[in-house]
């Protein structure tokens, strides 16, 4: 058993189904979203991955026809491995997973997950006895030359929203690994102050430790200096106690200029060590802001296009780039609200 049907009808097939397809799930994640959501890969409102798979649906489900479990089955099994095949390539071509099931328990890599396979396998059943017939009705309705017609002009708007939908998505691509690099320069900056400023806190506690050590030198210098000073006048003085205290009050005002002086160096190495952290950090704070300024630009030069593709794949993720790519439909989110 099978359709006996032309070429130009399976492709009016194939374009009706897209169609249907595009509706379903523009209108689900519209609702999830809570506004409009062109959804697909294309621009236009079509999903081709419902309109390969509804067309092996339609080819499995025939000979099946009476086996409602096995139909089921093989309606799950094979739109499922379609649609991770498919999702394999084009995350291999545009280094982004424009559906993501991550999140749905019973996944695999994100790209199938067991309700999906559910959902293929319902429609299988459903396909052939409730779907079908009203678009089998329209396609055998259709005189030839306007089938024929009807075609050429469905297929030159599919080319060319393909031509431009691989395009962008390619440039996008590009785009993703050319943030990425501002990305990395922008962590290896946080690094480097980071760095910065532990160096910074490291030889502060160096010199810390050190103008200390040369402050107590000082200080102990002076101490058993003016204690040796203070015994020889007592032996050579005996009982002249006033000239015993004017040389102590000398001693203690050239101990607390030591004092003053050891404290002065301390200070003056604390500045130094604080104005080099400033520069460093002043330049590393520059570079950071550099980044973030060209990656907004170029955020905001993404075009009607790329923007388009990505609010049309709200869960869309990348396994490289994931970082960059979440930011930026923030970033465009953000804007839109605005």
């Amino acid at each position: 058993m099978y359709y006996d049907y032309s070429a130009w009808q399976w492709l009016l097939v194939f374009y009706l189904y897209c169609f249907l397809g595009w509706c379903f799930e523009s209108t689900v994640v519209s609702v999830q979203q809570r506004h409009f959501v062109n959804r697909g890969f294309l621009r236009g409102p079509m999903l081709p991955i419902y309109g390969f798979g509804a067309t092996i649906l339609l080819h499995v489900s025939l000979p099946l026809y009476d086996k409602p479990v096995a139909l089921f089955l093989a309606s799950m099994v094979a739109a499922t491995v379609f649609e991770y095949i498919v999702g394999v390539i084009m995350e291999k071509l545009f280094k982004v997973k424009y559906w993501d099931y991550s999140t749905h328990r019973f996944q695999f890599q994100g790209r199938i997950c067991l309700q999906s396979s559910l959902c293929w396998g319902f429609l299988g059943l459903i396909l052939a006895r409730v779907i079908h017939p009203p678009v089998e009705w329209i396609v055998a309705g259709l005189p030839f030359a306007a089938l024929v017609v009807v075609d050429v002009l469905l297929t030159a708007g599919f080319a060319g929203d393909v031509v431009v939908s691989v395009r962008t998505a390619l440039d996008l691509a590009k785009l993703l690994e050319e943030l990425d690099e501002l990305r990395a320069q922008g962590a290896e900056l946080r690094r480097e102050l980071s760095e910065t400023a532990l160096v910074h806190l490291t030889n502060l506690s160096y010199r810390v430790d050190e103008a200390r050590g040369e402050f107590a030198e000082k200080m102990d210098g002076a101490r058993g200096e003016f204690a040796g000073r203070l015994d020889d006048m007592r032996e050579q003085a005996g009982d002249a106690y006033d000239q015993l205290a004017e040389t102590a009050k000398v001693r203690l005002t050239n101990l607390s200029y030591r004092v003053d002086e050891a404290r002065g160096e301390f200070a003056e190495r604390m500045d130094g060590a604080k104005e080099q952290f400033t520069d460093a950090k002043e330049q590393i704070l520059a570079g950071l802001d550099d980044i973030q300024r060209r990656f907004a630009d170029r955020a905001e030069a993404l075009g009607r296009t790329r923007k388009s593709m990505l609010r049309g794949n709200p869960t869309a993720r990348s396994a490289k780039y994931d970082d960059v790519l979440q930011r930026l439909k923030k970033q465009l989110d953000s804007h839109k609200r605005g």
